[in-house]
């Protein structure tokens, strides 16, 4: 006849099981907050006036928190609030904005770009009222070289003299300026 066992060591292995699934049940449905992350923005875009741009950014573990876009001036003295969340707050007809959740994207576009949406255009997750993690994409819109009035238009100078003349343009890219001669010849510039 077997000696019976001692219920002690059948009833501590229950009593791990038993504790185990008491905290299982507590901590296994909870997830560990993981800091929320951009994970992609789109690169600096370089656009003509009339064209459209879409700058995008995907975010990770941001659910519980605001995301929004934000467009600050190249100088950045201005700063204008576009979107929250998947609402755009911007009141113009040519900005849209698309939430993407399998992606958890938010992208941005612009349609009929004009000069005066060149700048800083930044996607920020919010995670509290002092604390935001941000990536930023440039937006550079093309604009034709013109030549300034207060150029030299005109210059009448003795042969053998020295001649000054001075050629002011602006545009995007910065235009390159040459000096040419009637028979086409280039000029050496200062």
């Amino acid at each position: 006849m077997r000696k019976p066992r001692s219920n002690l060591s059948t009833m501590a292995g229950l009593g791990v099981v038993l504790l185990v699934g008491i905290i299982g049940g507590l901590v296994g449905p909870a997830r560990a907050q993981r800091t929320p992350t951009i994970s992609y923005i789109t690169q600096e875009q370089i656009k003509d006036i009339g064209g459209t741009v879409e700058l995008e950014c995907s975010v990770l573990y941001a659910s519980d928190y605001s995301v929004h876009w934000v467009k600050t001036s190249n100088d950045r003295s201005d700063t204008v609030f576009l979107s929250t969340g998947s609402s755009l707050v911007l009141k113009d007809s040519r900005f849209s904005l698309r939430y993407d959740l399998s992606s958890t994207s938010y992208t941005l576009q612009i349609k009929d770009i004009q000069e005066t949406d060149a700048g800083i255009y930044q996607c920020q997750v919010v995670l509290s009222v002092t604390n935001k993690i941000s990536a930023e994409v440039a937006l550079n819109v093309r604009r034709p070289p013109i030549i300034s009035d207060n150029s030299t238009q005109s210059l009448v100078v003795s042969e053998g003299q020295p001649a000054q003349m001075e050629c002011y343009a602006s545009g995007y890219p910065v235009p390159q300026i040459t000096w040419r001669r009637e028979n086409n010849a280039i000029l050496p510039t200062v």
